[in-house]
């Protein structure tokens, strides 16, 4: 497994985590760790991290201009910051799932004309603060085809609002390395970090035939 790691130093109040799931995720609340046996180690040259992260990061801002996949809510825009945290590829570097997450400027997130007294109020009851950045994190999948990568957002699953990068890193970590495997539905035989992940056809067939 390769890690591509962007770490910033962010000191805000702490907030309450808001994780906001697109499909249930009830059950993930047990644990299912991935075998050692099974752990995927792939071994990936450092040319392949750095052409693929930048070709990803422009994948990702092009679903920000249109709004589309994890994208849809408008307060992404231009000047949303992009990290490709994350990369894992299989041994043949033609799968990859990668980790994003975006820094978005909490002002955002409130409607245009709020008053100062309904920002306290939200403020009050557990919101963002109005002033500051917050991080969510997101992760595709993606596969190579003729030296051009193609991405889809297989998993649906967001993980929103954290006002520290590293909570939000080690949330995102146990989601997909711990809980992924313990939902009983296609698509979640294994961890992300297994290596039975890369040839489970109930995740790839749709991206690889299309």
């Amino acid at each position: 497994m390769c890690i591509v790691q962007v770490i910033k130093n962010c000191q805000m109040r702490s907030l309450i985590a808001i994780i906001f799931f697109v499909f249930n995720l009830s059950s993930c609340q047990t644990n299912k760790d991935t075998p050692n046996d099974y752990i995927s180690n792939v071994s990936v040259p450092q040319e392949v991290i750095k052409r693929d992260s930048l070709t990803l990061v422009n994948l990702i801002k092009d679903e920000i201009k249109v709004h589309s996949g994890d994208y849809f809510p408008q307060y992404y825009d231009k000047n949303t910051e992009i990290i490709i945290d994350t990369i894992m590829y299989n041994d043949k570097f033609d799968r990859l799932v990668f980790f994003i997450i975006d820094k978005v400027e909490n002002k955002k997130k409130f409607n245009k004309d709020i008053s100062e007294e309904q920002i306290k109020e939200l403020e009050k009851y557990g919101s963002l603060p109005y002033e500051g950045y917050h991080y969510n994190a997101h992760a595709y999948i993606g596969i190579r085809k003729n030296s051009t990568l193609k991405v889809e957002n297989f998993f649906r699953i967001s993980i929103g609002d954290y006002d520290s990068i590293n909570d939000l890193r080690e949330r995102q970590r146990k989601v997909f390395f711990q809980e992924y495997s313990s939902i009983k539905e296609k698509g979640h035989e294994y961890n992300l970090n297994d290596k039975r992940f890369w040839s489970n056809t109930n995740v790839w067939n749709k991206l690889i035939n299309n």
